[in-house]
C-alpha cells in the first residue's frame, strides 16, 4: 500500500478473509465500515487477478525501488499491483486492495524505516499472511532484526505513538506478531540493484500461475463444499477412508475423482489444484496422460514432475519408463519433509500412475496429496486408491445458467427463448460439456435456428460431444460393447435381473460385463422403487434383483448409433425395422402371434422414443 496517511479513526481492520481464498465467482469479504462501498465494486473488480502484490509505505519508496520493481516485472508480462497504477475511478479502494492480495501468487513486502508508521501497510501485510501465499520480504535500509525486536528496533517509536494516541489498540499484538513472524523468512536486503529480487519473483510467479479452470465457473465452489464433504464423511459406498485434504499426519494422501467423459472432472481438478497449490511446497498438474501413454511419451510427463517438483531442469530425457520411476522413487525419498500436490489428469490404467507416482514415498512423507481423475473407477480399484468422489451432471438450475451463459452471455434467457432453452437443457442431462457445446452453437442465432437445431440434436449428437463419448466405449472388449448397445436400445428402466438373464442365456459373462460398464460410468443401477413409479412401489427397497438399468442420454444414443451400425446382430429397436416383420406376420402368422407383436412394439414406442 503506498498511501502515506493512516486510515480513519474509525476503519476496522479486523474483518479480514476468513479463508485463505475466497471462492471462485464470490466478492470477497469487505472490511467493516465500508460494506454500502463494497455492494457497489464492480463486477470487473471481484475477477481482476494479480500475480504480484507490492506492499510498501509510499513517502520512503513508492518512486523508486517499488516504481521500479513494477515496471521489471511488467516488461516480464508479471501482472503486478501497485496501488497508484491500479486505481480505477468509482472502484472501491479498500476491496482492490484485498482482492490483489487474494489473487496474487506473490507478495513483496518492503520494509522501510517509516513502514509502521502506515496502519495501512500493516493491515495489509496481514491480509497477505492469512492468504497464506508466498511473502519475498524486502528489507530496505532496516534489518531483520528491526522486526524481531520491535521495542529495541527502528519501529518502536511507531508502536509507542499508537500506544499514546490509543489507535489501533485492539491490532497493535497482531502487527507485533506478523512483523516477527516476516522476520523469521529468508529475504533481500536491497543495495542498488533490484534484479535478484525480480528474478526470484518471476521463479515464485511461474510455479504459482493459476490454471485457468472454465470461462463461466457456474456452480464450483458449491461443488467442491461438497466434493470435501463426501469424502470426509465417508459417504461414498465404495470407500471407506476420509479424503485427508487437510496436511495431517496418517491421513490418505490420494484421492480419485471418476465419471462419465465431459462431466467435468478436469474442471474440478483444476479448480481444486488453484485452491490448494499454495499449501505445498511444490505443485504439478499432469495432464491427459491417458493420451501420452498412446503416444509412448509417459518419460515426458516424468521430466516434467523432476523439473516441477524439484527444479532439475537440465537433467537428460528418461530412455524409457523404467528409468524415469526409478529417478523420481529417489527423489520423492530424498524429499521427505517437503510437501507436494500433484494431479494426474485422465487416466485408464492404474500403471500409468505407477510410472508417474511413486506413492509409497509420498504416503511416508506425510504431507503430501494426490488427485487422480478417470472415466473408470475400475482404475482407482486396482491401483488400490481407497477414497473416491463420483462426479455427476449439474443440477437443474445450474445447468440452465450454464447454457444460458454460453448462449445469451448472461445468466437467463432472452424473453420468448424460456421454453427452448428449457428443451435445450433437458437433452444435456446436466453433462457440462452437452451444455456449453449446445449454448455455443446457438448463440447469437433466432428462434427458427433453435427450434431446427433442436430437432437435429435430438436424432444426433455434435460432432464434439460423440467424439469425448466415444473414448470410453473404444476400450471395451466386443462381449462388453455388445451389452453396452443392448442396455441402450432394451434395456434402459429394465430389471437388472431381466437382463443379465437374457445376457447369460446368450453365454455371455453378464455380471463382470456389466461390473466393466458401471465402473466406467457407461451404466447405472438405480434402486427400482425410487426410479419405478411410485404406484408400482410405494415401498422402499434395497434388494439388488429390483435394481433397473440407467444411463445418460447421450450415451443411450451413442449406444443406438453404434448398433445401426451392424449388420449382425441386428437390433430392431426403431419401429421402421420392425415394418417388414408386422408384413410379415400378416401374411403367415395367426391374429393373437400380431396382436402380440404389436403390444410389444407399442411399449417400446412409448418407452425409448417419446
Amino acid at each position: 500500500m503506498a498511501s502515506s496517511s493512516s486510515p480513519p479513526e474509525n476503519y476496522n481492520f479486523s474483518r479480514v478473509f476468513s479463508s485463505c481464498s475466497h471462492k471462485l465467482g464470490e466478492n470477497p469479504p469487505a472490511f467493516s465500515g465500508i460494506e454500502p462501498q463494497i455492494q457497489r465494486t464492480k463486477v470487473s473488480e471481484s475477477t481482476r487477478l494479480y500475480d504480484v502484490f507490492i506492499n510498501h509505505r509510499g513517502p520512503d519508496v513508492k518512486e523508486t525501488l517499488a516504481l521500479e520493481l513494477y515496471k521489471s516485472l511488467k516488461k516480464l508480462k508479471i501482472q503486478a499491483f501497485l496501488d497508484s497504477k491500479e486505481k480505477v475511478l468509482g472502484d472501491s479502494f479498500p476491496s482492490t486492495i484485498q482482492t490483489a492480495i487474494h489473487s496474487a501468487a506473490v507478495h513483496i513486502a518492503i520494509f522501510s524505516k517509516g513502514y509502521a508508521e502506515s496502519a495501512w501497510c500493516l493491515a495489509e501485510l496481514v491480509l497477505m499472511l492469512q492468504s497464506r501465499a508466498k511473502i519475498i520480504p524486502v528489507f530496505y535500509r532496516v534489518k531483520p532484526s528491526d522486526l524481531r525486536y520491535i521495542e529495541k528496533g527502528v519501529y518502536g517509536k511507531a508502536f509507542a505513538e499508537y500506544e499514546n494516541k490509543k489507535r489501533y489498540m485492539e491490532k497493535l499484538e497482531e502487527w507485533k506478531q506478523a512483523l516477527q513472524s516476516i522476520s523469521f523468512i529468508a529475504g533481500e536486503e536491497f543495495n542498488s540493484d533490484c534484479e535478484k529480487i525480480v528474478s526470484a519473483v518471476q521463479k515464485e510467479v511461474e510455479r504459482m500461475r493459476r490454471l485457468h479452470v472454465a470461462k463461466y465457473p457456474v456452480g464450483l465452489p458449491k461443488l467442491v463444499q461438497d466434493f470435501e464433504k463426501q469424502c470426509n464423511e465417508k459417504l461414498l459406498k465404495d470407500f471407506e477412508s476420509q479424503c485427508g485434504m487437510n496436511k495431517q499426519e496418517g491421513m490418505p494422501k490420494i484421492v480419485g475423482i471418476f465419471g462419465m467423459g465431459g462431466v467435468g472432472k478436469t474442471t474440478l481438478s483444476k479448480e481444486l489444484f488453484n485452491r490448494k497449490h499454495s499449501d505445498y511446497s511444490r505443485s504439478c498438474f499432469l495432464f491427459d496422460v491417458r493420451e501420452a501413454h498412446v503416444k509412448k511419451d509417459l518419460p515426458s510427463l516424468q521430466m516434467k514432475l523432476l523439473r516441477e517438483l524439484f527444479d532439475e531442469n537440465d537433467h537428460p530425457s528418461f530412455p524409457s519408463v523404467d528409468d524415469g520411476i526409478s529417478c523420481l522413487s529417489n527423489r520423492f525419498a530424498r524429499s521427505r519433509n517437503r510437501s507436494f500436490l500433484i494431479v494426474v489428469d485422465d487416466i485408464d490404467h492404474h500403471e500409468q500412475l505407477e510410472a508417474l507416482v511413486v506413492s509409497d514415498e509420498l504416503d511416508n512423507s506425510g504431507n503430501s496429496l494426490v488427485i487422480v481423475t478417470t472415466r473408470d473407477v475400475g482404475v482407482l480399484i486396482n491401483a488400490g486408491i481407497t477414497v473416491g468422489y463420483n462426479l455427476k451432471g449439474m443440477d437443474a438450475d445450474d445447468a440452465k445458467e450454464l447454457f444460458c451463459w454460453h448462449a445469451f452471455s448472461r445468466c437467463y434467457p432472452f424473453s420468448g427463448y424460456e421454453k427452448l432453452v428449457e428443451h435445450f437443457v433437458d437433452l444435456c442431462g446436466g453433462l457440462p460439456l452437452s451444455l456449453q457445446v449446445l449454448g455455443r452453437h446457438v448463440h447469437g442465432e433466432d428462434k427458427k435456428f433453435w427450434e431446427l437445431e433442436l430437432g437435429k440434436v435430438k436424432k444426433t449428437l455434435p460432432q464434439d460431444i460423440h467424439k469425448k463419448l466415444k473414448i470410453s466405449t473404444d476400450t471395451l472388449d466386443n462381449e462388453e460393447k455388445q451389452i453396452f448397445m443392448d442396455v441402450a436400445c432394451f434395456f434402459i428402466g429394465e430389471l437388472k435381473k431381466d437382463a443379465i438373464r437374457v445376457w447369460e442365456g446368450s453365454g455371455w459373462n453378464a455380471q463382470h460385463a456389466l461390473r466393466r460398464l458401471k465402473n466406467k460410468c457407461l451404466v447405472e443401477e438405480i434402486n427400482g422403487p425410487k426410479f419405478m413409479s411410485k404406484v408400482m412401489y410405494p415401498f422402499e427397497d434395497t434388494r439388488e434383483e429390483l435394481f433397473v438399468l440407467r444411463m445418460h442420454d447421450h450415451l443411450r444414443d451413442l449406444g443406438r448409433e453404434m448398433a445401426d451400425q451392424l449388420n449382425h446382430p441386428r437390433r430392431l429397436w426403431r419401429t421402421v425395422y420392425c415394418k417388414p416383420l408386422v408384413c410379415f406376420s400378416f401374411r403367415f402368422l395367426l391374429p393373437t402371434v400380431i396382436f402380440e407383436i404389436f403390444k410389444i412394439l407399442l411399449q417400446y414406442e412409448s418407452k425409448l422414443f417419446l
